[in-house]
């Protein structure tokens, strides 16, 4: 992926006498560096150890001295931005590159308005290592929030100095990169649905042809299955069969026998029967007459 990388532009020290801060000079001739004592106390000595160690290619030794330095800035009332800024810049060329804009997000605090453009625009530059890298690993969300973000960063690079024309440059080339890995992660949706029914199906297909194999193996205890419900469906009466039936037996009941209450009328009228065949007795027989002879 081409980009337009915006040099790190490793400082020096403030001169005492100047009070300016000027581009390091890369010293080839500088194979490894020693922190001195001075330099383990002093935060100019270890930025100039730093510097040395960095023109020489001994990134992870220029991270310590650079590191060391900041630490050390604060106890000589130094702005301590200018040493995370060139620490951000060796963990750049270690390929650290959350290490990077985490130093740099912390140097953007300086009140050194060309030197927190430089921290804006390589911390953009950053973000755009990460977004490569999250890319390869198949995070597309997250590499596309690096980009957005890095998009930012280019912008209020510019903001600082209209006239950066890299920082115009990865500003455009960041939401082109935004705007695929938007068409990637569609993409990559798309295919992940179409895999997860695909699967569905497979599971659907391989639960049928089991169901249908399980089947074949118990033929006989279905069809002795199917033979006793036909023949439990015979036996069952009909409805209308059911019907008359209820109805025949309702009719022989009412011929043959008698309920309760047709048996208590019955005794009842036999008994006014005899009663009245007992008074019609004694109207025959007549009343009493008195005996008309005297003893």
């Amino acid at each position: 992926m081409n980009r337009c990388l915006h040099c790190s532009g490793v400082l020096w020290p403030p001169s005492a006498t100047a009070g300016r801060r000027y581009s390091c000079v890369m010293m080839a001739l500088v194979c490894a560096v020693n922190l001195s004592a001075s330099a383990a106390t002093d935060p100019r000595a270890a930025l100039e150890a730093g510097a040395k160690a960095y023109a020489a290619k001994s990134f992870e030794a220029a991270q310590q001295a650079f590191d060391l330095a900041a630490t050390n800035a604060a106890a000589q009332q130094l702005d301590p931005a200018v040493a995370r800024y060139n620490a951000a810049a060796a963990d750049y060329r270690l390929g650290q590159m959350d290490a990077a804009a985490d130093r740099l997000a912390e140097a953007l605090r300086t009140g050194d308005l060309r030197l927190q453009q430089k921290a804006w625009f390589n911390r953009g530059d950053a973000l755009l290592g990460r977004m490569g890298a999250l890319e390869q690993q198949g995070k597309l969300e997250d590499a596309q929030k690096a980009a957005t973000e890095a998009a930012t960063q280019f912008e209020q690079a510019i903001l600082l100095d209209p006239t950066d024309a890299d920082a115009k440059v990865n500003y455009e080339l960041s939401l082109q990169l935004q705007q695929e890995l938007e068409k990637k992660k569609q993409e990559q949706q798309k295919q992940d649905q179409q895999k997860k029914d695909q699967d569905k199906q497979k599971q659907d297909k391989d639960k049928d042809k089991k169901d249908q194999q399980d089947q074949q193996k118990k033929p006989d205890a279905g069809q002795d299955k199917d033979k006793d419900k036909q023949q439990q469906d015979q036996q069952k009466p009909k409805p209308d069969e059911q019907q008359q039936q209820q109805q025949a037996a309702q009719a022989g009941k009412k011929d043959g026998e008698m309920t309760p209450d047709e048996a208590k009328q019955l005794l009842n009228a036999m008994r006014q029967e005899e009663q009245a065949n007992r008074d019609k007795m004694r109207l025959n027989l007549g009343q009493p007459q008195p005996v008309e002879k005297d003893w």
